[in-house]
């Protein structure tokens, strides 16, 4: 992993058309990288990733979460403000964008698009949230049971440092709230919709595992920040760590790719 965001699909079929769909970043999940994504079928925009910049060495963030948002959004800006990136002009000079991810990817959206609220080059029409649970609350036991498992130094290295960095994912996650759009910057909030995994995770525990605790319920937790959230909630196969597997790549493709088509139509007609 060397350039970040790492270009995952070109959109290349779409080049011949007059309207060229709008890019589409997805933020790696807890783990750090942005493997899951390049298994993805096309979908039809050009795709890029932004993985963890500390996933080899263990670094962390200088204000968790929040700072992991500021430097992605820098990456973003930055991006766009290239003559190369693939996309439109608005008359302003500005470029109309996706955000997106699987878990703390979807978090990390979120906080993105606070940052760049307002922002003169980039502006952000639509997020997708793949199975992220509301943060906010979560069970103590449930932490400290997910603490508890021990990293296995016979694992492959990518793997070792995937779950370090998962663990300390868990605890920036919740050190963190979720951003609010206050005042005038309410009709600024872009449409968000959410990807939810069907299946709860099999473990031996009770109390089930930390990333099911919403499984239940439809909006995995996030009527609690804001009851009228999602543009939509569409439910894919498999458990939560399951929904990038070989088997269900057809379908969360598809699934993705209809739910940012319509978050692109959906912002078009607001900004």
């Amino acid at each position: 992993m060397e350039e970040n965001p790492e270009l995952i699909q070109s959109g290349q079929n779409v080049d011949d058309m007059k309207f060229r769909a709008a890019p589409v970043f997805l933020i790696h999940d807890g783990g750090g990288t942005t493997f899951a994504y390049h298994c993805l079928n096309p979908l039809g925009r050009p795709t890029y990733g932004i993985f963890n910049p500390h996933f080899r060495t263990g670094g962390k963030f200088e204000g968790g979460v929040r700072g992991m948002g500021r430097l992605y959004a820098g990456i973003i800006r930055r991006s766009c403000s290239e003559s190369s990136f693939p996309a439109e002009r608005n008359s302003d000079g500005s470029v109309n964008i996706l955000l997106g991810g699987w878990s703390m990817g979807g978090l990390l959206s979120l906080e993105i698009a606070k940052v760049l609220t307002g922002d003169h080059g980039v502006r952000i029409i639509g997020i997708l949230m793949v199975d992220s649970i509301y943060p906010v609350h979560l069970a103590t036991e449930h932490v400290a049971s997910f603490d508890r498992n021990h990293l296995d130094l016979s694992l492959s290295k990518n793997m070792y440092l995937s779950l370090k960095a998962m663990k300390e994912a868990v605890r920036l996650i919740l050190d963190w709230d979720p951003p609010i759009w206050a005042g005038d910057e309410v009709s600024e909030r872009p449409p968000i919709s959410l990807l939810r995994a069907m299946e709860s995770l099999p473990t031996a525990s009770a109390q089930g595992h930390l990333i099911d605790i919403y499984r239940h319920d439809q909006s995995l937790g996030w009527h609690n920040y804001d009851n009228n959230m999602f543009l939509e909630i569409v439910d894919v196969e498999g458990n939560h760590f399951e929904v990038f597997s070989f088997q269900h790549i057809p379908g969360i493709s598809r699934a993705i790719k209809r739910c940012f088509d319509e978050l692109e139509r959906v912002g078009h007609a607001i900004y």
